[in-house]
């Protein structure tokens, strides 16, 4: 475990486990601490792990550096239910591809720019950044 980087990561209860450099970006290799998940059927604990679904999503930059965490999102099998499930991660939405904070700092962004020169500044498509904006306003909207 780097507790360093787990420190720095700021996400309650993921760990990094080791980090990488590919072509000047950082890629941190994260795991959530748990070992349980609550199925989104019955509302019942299982700690049955199924499978392991890793993934690269974009995180906020560190020093300037592009930081893209390897996530493990873990699927269990409800015992109760039987059906198989993905754990939830409270840092990141269902299919998305970049961390709540990384979108939410895009939103700041746009609301002192423009969607398209966030994009360019990011490395970003248009789109994708308007699908953040979209996602970071039904996300707010639901929490209120």
């Amino acid at each position: 475990m780097q507790l360093l980087l787990t420190d720095l990561l700021n996400l309650p209860g993921i760990e990094v486990e080791d980090y990488t450099d590919v072509a000047g970006e950082l890629i941190l290799i994260v795991e959530a601490k748990t070992t349980e998940a609550i199925c989104l059927r019955c509302q019942q604990k299982s700690c049955h792990l199924h499978q392991n679904h890793w993934y690269l999503v974009r995180d906020l930059s560190i020093s300037g550096r592009t930081v893209f965490l390897k996530i493990n999102r873990r699927q269990f099998k409800c015992r109760t239910c039987g059906k198989p499930f993905s754990e939830t991660l409270d840092f990141i939405g269902n299919r998305r591809k970049q961390t709540d904070q990384f979108a939410q700092s895009i939103v700041q962004q746009v609301l002192h720019s423009d969607i398209h020169n966030v994009a360019i500044s990011n490395g970003l498509t248009d789109e994708e950044v308007w699908s953040m904006v979209q996602y970071v306003s039904k996300k707010n909207s639901t929490s209120m």
